[in-house]
């Protein structure tokens, strides 16, 4: 969570803006306030796609679908503009992480909560289907673990992305590779069978850690899921039959979701739902969201749009633990490393509910004692590990945590470049998520003027900047990871010192129309920068290109 900023817009409809809950390839999720103070999630469209009559039609006829969904394990819709200048949806703000968070930060859940969490899915499709939609992304974050029970958001705009010609053609791939079905990962038309599918991955994910589909790459996970048997072996041999008829790639041949919740069977009551990892994460959410809506600091808005600024409170210069930096291992047993998932591409890849607050720990012994006794009691009766992040041994060094989470989006980052106003038009931006990776490429092309005068568009003047993020899953640290693969590629290269930025640096055999390219690694990120043209001769294009990393790293979101 982020709080507002003097950029961002104070007032969405008839909803307050008090915070940036994430944003995505598809947009950005805001926390707002209506004017009867109830907290919603409201997403607004990427202004991409704001200017596509087609998507705005698409987008009407999905809203007006998920409008009739209204079931207890989704996050329903309460409010839309699809005619505003940039289309929004406000959906109901659910305190809760993510699946994706809470098996990346605490393991597997145990067999009783997933026994509720498929219910709960199943439960949600039902109603999801009955409206007439095919959610198209189910993924782990897109169910979140609410204080009474699962959540699935995001499912009234999934179509209408999917649909979209530019996105298409400008490389996106929608849906998570590794919880999409067959039929969508080949492009064939859909069914609500395609959710039974993902669903199934899901709870996979939930038993095992790991997608039974994960591989190397997307494309090697997307050929997983067409052609290759799931892997189940982190699951009970008693559950793979159930999951396995879910996961078979005849769409026909799977269960519906009544069938399912007729297999499942009804749940056990229980005082809590999940895990008190999972419970700590929820309580840990529901403080900072308490916080940012009580701390004096803040800069009020009224409703007029009046900035009210208020003395900022002095803060305690106090670290305080991150749950999310700890891998919870239950019922006593280690459990094996969390493999992250799936990738929307994104769609919004950010969740109604803001993610717990991720800190860079100092490195001290203090850290980890102030960790260990804030959560010596999570697990009833199991045991925490830390995650050492640099590859030692559990609590043998420093935990490192990830310095970026976040990808930028190009039409945001491009005016802090410093790049000539020709190059400002957008010719190409590509926006993939993951749980593990998330990357965006944007180009811009040159112009140049001819001796008669008149300005030409030369499709070989290049500029482009792309970053590509790593992040921690599991015992797979982000920046262990990125560093070696950087000093893998990096190899025979030159080295590009005294750039004034990054841990490591060297230049790339620049590409077609291309002066220069530039590498750049800054902890968990990997950034290229790629210029050329008349606006970049080759005299002065190192120097351009280190200023144009410079700035692209400081364009990161935090």
């Amino acid at each position: 969570m982020r709080p507002r900023r003097e950029s961002d817009p104070a007032e969405v409809g008839p909803y307050r803006v008090l915070a940036e809950l994430g944003r995505g390839g598809m947009g950005r999720v805001l926390l707002g306030a209506g004017p009867d103070g109830r907290l919603v999630a409201v997403k607004q469209v990427h202004e991409r796609f704001a200017a596509d009559a087609a998507f705005r039609a698409r987008f009407r006829r999905e809203v007006a679908a998920s409008r009739r969904v209204s079931g207890a394990y989704t996050a329903a819709v309460m409010d839309a503009d699809v005619e505003a200048v940039t289309p929004w949806l406000a959906s109901v703000f659910v305190v809760g992480p993510s699946l994706a968070d809470a098996v990346e930060s605490g393991g597997p859940l145990p067999s009783d909560a997933v026994h509720g969490l498929a219910v709960g899915l199943a439960t949600a499709l039902v109603e999801i289907h009955r409206a007439g939609l095919i959610h198209r992304d189910l993924k782990p974050g897109n169910v979140l673990l609410a204080e009474d029970g699962v959540r699935v958001i995001d499912f009234g705009i999934a179509r209408a992305v999917e649909e979209d010609a530019e996105l298409t053609h400008t490389g996106g791939v929608i849906g998570s590779p590794a919880f999409m079905s067959p039929e969508q990962a080949e492009g064939r038309a859909l069914t609500p069978a395609s959710d039974v599918f993902s669903l199934a991955s899901l709870l996979a994910l939930a038993l095992s850690g790991r997608s039974p589909f994960e591989g190397a790459s997307a494309l090697r996970t997307l050929y997983n899921v067409v052609h290759s048997e799931p892997d189940l072996g982190g699951v009970a041999p008693v559950t793979r039959p159930f999951l396995e008829a879910c996961l078979v790639k005849d769409p026909a041949a799977r269960p519906t979701p009544a069938r399912l919740l007729e297999l499942l069977g009804p749940v056990a009551p229980a005082a809590r739902r999940w895990p008190a990892a999972v419970h700590t994460m929820i309580t840990a959410q529901q403080a900072e969201v308490d916080r940012m809506l009580a701390d004096p600091g803040r800069t009020l808005v009224l409703r007029a749009g009046t900035p009210v600024p208020v003395a900022a409170a002095v803060q305690p210069d106090v670290v305080q633990p991150d749950p999310t930096a700890l891998r919870t291992v239950l019922d006593g047993a280690v459990t094996g490393s969390v493999t992250g998932s799936g990738a929307a591409v994104d769609a919004v890849d950010a969740t109604s509910a803001p993610a717990p607050p991720r800190r860079r720990p100092r490195r001290t012994a203090a850290l980890v004692a102030a960790a260990v006794v804030a959560l010596a009691g999570v697990g009833g009766g199991g045991y925490l590990l830390l995650r050492d992040p640099d590859g030692g041994g559990a609590g043998t060094g420093p935990a490192v945590a990830d310095k970026y989470l976040k990808a930028p989006i190009c039409s945001e980052a491009a005016p802090q470049l410093p790049l000539p106003t020709e190059q400002r038009r957008t010719e190409d931006d590509r926006y993939f998520e993951q749980t593990t990776n998330a990357e965006t490429r944007c180009a811009w092309y040159g112009s140049y003027l001819a001796a008669d005068g008149v300005r030409y568009q030369d499709d070989t003047a290049a500029a482009t900047v792309t970053w590509k993020i790593r992040r921690s899953s599991g015992s797979d640290n982000g920046t262990r990871v990125q560093r070696k693969d950087f000093s893998d590629f990096a190899e025979g290269k030159r080295n590009a010192p005294g750039i004034g930025v990054g841990d490591d640096a060297f230049w790339d055999a620049p590409g077609r129309g291309e002066s220069c390219t530039l590498a750049v690694r800054d902890g968990n990120v990997w950034l290229w920068v790629g210029l050329g043209g008349p606006e970049h001769p080759e005299d002065r294009c190192e120097a351009q290109a280190a200023e144009v990393a410079r700035a692209a790293l400081a364009a990161m979101p935090h």
